[in-house]
């Protein structure tokens, strides 16, 4: 009976003792990134026209962090984008898009040492401008928000780089890849 007991002691401590590094490297991070944009429109969607530009974009978030096992991480992220203005000319054409808005995503991730392979799945609230030949016009409401990347922290500090997708209704295709950097508490 002792033994038992002591081995069923002896390995709820270890596995206490393991967990320790992982509830380490929870807690809040705020950051920012910058990255390349691309929106893509037709002239089947309202207000559009054939249009496929890139542009600049940039990004502020926050989050919590939570290694709940030592390979599997979570984390739970607010934030607010500029995707750029996205401009062109065709054919004496001038015509330029703009989109804003907040975003909230669940990331879900496989540690690999101080790597992290995550997916992010969540929703953005869009505020679209569409400028045609001195004709705007506004749209707002929520996409799907989706994507991939690698996130490294060390010391509390990291970088991540991701590839994002936007799903808006009254776009063929939005998509952001980028570089940021964020700091843990």
């Amino acid at each position: 009976m002792n033994t038992g007991k002591f081995v069923a002691s002896a390995v709820l401590c270890t596995a206490s003792i393991m967990a320790l590094p992982a509830i380490a490297e929870s807690g809040i991070y705020v950051g920012g990134g910058v990255g390349q944009t691309k929106v893509e429109d037709s002239a089947g969607n309202p207000g559009g026209m054939d249009f496929s530009e890139s542009d600049v974009g940039l990004k502020l978030f926050a989050g919590y962090h939570l290694d709940v096992i030592p390979l599997i991480s979570l984390a739970a992220e607010i934030g607010y984008r500029d995707l750029g203005k996205q401009a062109t000319t065709t054919a004496g054409i001038d015509s330029d898009y703009r989109v804003t808005g907040f975003d909230y995503s669940v990331l879900a991730g496989v540690g690999l040492g101080p790597v992290d392979l995550f997916a992010r799945v969540g929703g953005m609230q869009y505020d679209l401008q569409k400028n045609v030949l001195g004709v705007k016009n506004d749209y707002d409401g929520t996409a799907p928000l989706y994507g991939i990347g690698l996130w490294v922290t060390l010391f509390g500090l990291g970088v991540r780089a991701e590839y994002e997708k936007i799903d808006i209704d009254q776009l063929d295709n939005v998509e952001m890849v980028s570089v940021s950097a964020f700091y843990q508490f």
